[in-house]
């Protein structure tokens, strides 16, 4: 299909995590050409080691009993993964455990700091006064950094005094009006580039991609060829990648980037000037990479790498396709061009992301421990209708990482290559990635993992290596759940697209999609890479297949929507009516608006005026006849069915 074009520069990488695995890898191309990858450090794309905890107390100041067993279980959890645990059939099904501040150390075993110092996560009960909230900070020796979510009475709390972290925590959830307090936890990634680069694969390049997109032999991977004949994604579809930064200007990338189109609106609600996204980081318009210091700069590639796997233009002549090739890309920064990314930027993005209408958040992150601030903005992204996608982690155990592991989020872990890097084998592409998680504990499903070819920028350390200039495109070839995940998310793009071709966008709910991905899988058979051979569950439910799943997108897929509710009408000026009402569902395609007229006592018949799109909440009538006593009524409809308001407001026009 040629679409892959030679790329002209390629460098392979390997991406780590965790502190007890050391993976040798070497490829050989051509005549006696080898290279040698990392022989230590972090086993895995991840690090997954920053630690989460969340406090919650009583009014006599002692732990309660379930937070002691939630305690016991989250260790039980991180010393032996629970491999013997099913997630279920439902990735809304997941069990979610958290513990106590207390059981946080410092920093993890390789050194890092395991939450930002001197900073803490603190939700209010509601019903608590600001001047309530102001004096228990004040008497913590802290101040309010910044408000994270007003409506729920959470803050970011600074610590000025010399409590330390775990002891704030702990104090704050002996008070009645505290829900919860919680370090800023830091999310990491792991692994620096350290391979030189080659332009040239002995005449092979086009395999360099269609093994995991087309398959080898009778074993057609990933099966995205045929689905391509199906659909090759939408513009309309867009997907948040959550991640390092990304090339806006990569000509792979360039013409797929998510234009905002309420940037004068949001200039007034916190992000001025976010024109193709944001920088929770820095705070600042500029989804970019931070290209570094010289220092290492092992993340600066990494959102351009993901993007690339998601969605990568296509036909343009150059580089790589992405899975979803005319979806757009959302590019939200949570880290810098090292070390990890805070809890709170996480949970900032992902909202961010659900109210500027991404239809997928992709998260190739992790931590090995929860936090009730990033879950409530999953909880909040799945209220929208957002489909979420995060990488299973790299550390070659059953255990839960997060955010993969939160329910509503589809949790990947990684297949072997089929790539001529690795020798070519389809045998090898039925295999369990050797770095990446498995068991239904802590994965969904499976995608490739190894020998990912995809988009990515060059840093300041690369640039002090003699390999090109900082901030210059290129192309990478790497490993790791990290580049699984997009490659899901991408299937995800792609069935959305093609409800959309159907006449069905915005009427399939979240979770259907989700199921259709969970079901719609190949059996891989047992693993024989992992110390204790856990059956066919290593893979969840299965390795991806996108034309399976594009076959089950159709009307059977769509439930009817639930009748809004609360309408109001107001008076808002001469023949003009206001009206508002909560919507109770994520799966209808707009809303059916319609009026009658109330004249000497008899209602007269309700009439279609209008109708209005998917997620809408109000509406402004323009046409109400001066004087007359006006009855609306409001519908969700979909193709299954429509469900009109109970009751109707009533209001005479002005």
């Amino acid at each position: 299909m040629g679409f892959l074009h030679n790329p002209s520069v390629i460098r392979r990488i390997i991406v780590y995590s965790g502190s007890v695995i050391v993976l040798l890898l070497a490829l050989f191309l051509g005549c006696g050409f080898g290279q040698s990858l990392p022989g230590g450090g972090s086993p895995s794309l991840w690090t997954f080691e920053g630690f989460q905890h969340a406090l919650m107390g009583n009014a006599g100041g002692s732990p309660k009993s379930s937070d002691r067993d939630s305690n016991m279980q989250l260790r039980r959890e991180l010393a032996n993964g629970n491999a013997d645990q099913d997630n279920g059939n439902s990735v809304s099904d997941k069990q979610v455990v958290f513990a106590s501040a207390r059981d946080i150390p410092p920093q993890d075993d390789t050194g890092r700091p395991n939450y930002v110092p001197g900073q803490l996560i603190v939700r209010f009960h509601g019903g608590v006064p600001h001047h309530r909230q102001d004096e228990i900070v004040d008497e913590l020796g802290g101040r309010i950094l910044r408000t994270l979510d007003v409506r729920r009475g959470e803050y970011l709390v600074v610590l000025s005094g010399g409590l330390s972290v775990p002891a704030a925590a702990e104090q704050l959830a002996k008070l009645q009006e505290v829900d919860f307090a919680e370090p800023n936890v830091l999310h990491y990634i792991n692994g620096l580039p350290n391979d030189e680069y080659y332009s040239s694969y002995d005449g092979e390049s086009t395999e360099l991609q269609r093994w995991y997109f087309n398959g080898i032999g009778c074993d057609s991977n990933l099966n995205a060829e045929a689905a391509w004949n199906v659909t090759t994604g939408s513009s309309n579809i867009v997907m948040a990648i959550i991640d390092t930064g990304v090339l806006t200007n990569h000509p792979d990338l360039a013409a797929n980037i998510w234009t905002n189109p309420n940037v004068a609106e949001d200039a007034t609600n916190g992000y001025p000037g976010d024109i193709h996204g944001w920088d929770f980081y820095n705070n600042d318009p500029d989804p970019d990479p931070d290209l570094g210091d010289g220092g290492g700069d092992g993340n600066v590639f990494h959102g351009t790498f993901v993007a690339g796997v998601a969605a990568a233009v296509s036909d343009n002549g150059i580089g790589v396709v992405g899975a979803s090739r005319y979806s757009r890309i959302m590019p939200l920064k949570v880290f810098t061009n090292s070390g990890g990314a805070p809890s709170t930027a996480i949970a900032e993005a992902i909202r961010f992301a659900a109210d500027h209408g991404a239809n997928i958040i992709n998260m190739s992150f992790g931590s090995l421990v929860p936090t009730r601030t990033i879950y409530s903005a999953i909880q909040y992204a799945h209220a929208q209708g957002v489909i979420m996608v995060a990488a299973a982690g790299n550390n070659n155990s059953s255990k839960r990482s997060y955010p993969a592991s939160y329910p509503y989020v589809i949790s990947v872990g990684g297949s072997g290559s089929g790539s001529v890097l690795s020798g070519g084998s389809a045998a090898n592409m039925r295999l369990r990635a050797s770095f990446s998680e498995y068991g239904r504990n802590a994965v969904d499903v499976v995608a490739p993992a190894v020998d990912i070819v995809s988009t990515a920028v060059l840093s300041v350390t690369d640039q002090t290596n003699g390999m090109g200039t900082a901030g210059s495109p290129t192309y990478f070839v790497g490993d790791g759940t990290s580049f699984a995940s997009p490659l899901v998310a991408g299937e995800a793009a792609l069935l959305l697209s093609r409800a959309e071709q159907l006449g069905l966008d915005g009427s399939i709910s979240p979770d259907a999609i989700e199921t259709v991905i969970l079901s719609a899988t190949t059996y891989l058979g047992d693993d024989t890479n992992s110390t204790v051979n856990v059956g066919r569950g290593w893979a969840g439910h299965g390795r991806v297949d996108y034309l399976a799943a594009l076959q089950q997108i159709g009307p059977q897929l769509v439930t009817a929507p639930k009748a809004p509710t609360k309408l109001s009408a107001k008076a808002a000026g001469t023949g003009t009516v206001e009206l508002d009402w909560t919507t109770r569902s994520d799966n209808e395609q707009g809303f059916l608006i319609e009026r009658a007229e109330k004249s000497n006592g008899v209602v007269g018949s309700f009439d279609l005026i209008d109708e209005v799109g998917h997620g809408a909440t109000s509406y402004t009538d323009g046409t109400a006849q001066s004087g007359a006593t006006c009855l609306y009524r409001v519908a969700a409809f979909n193709v299954a069915a429509t469900n009109f308001v109970h009751g109707a407001a009533v209001v005479t026009a002005p």
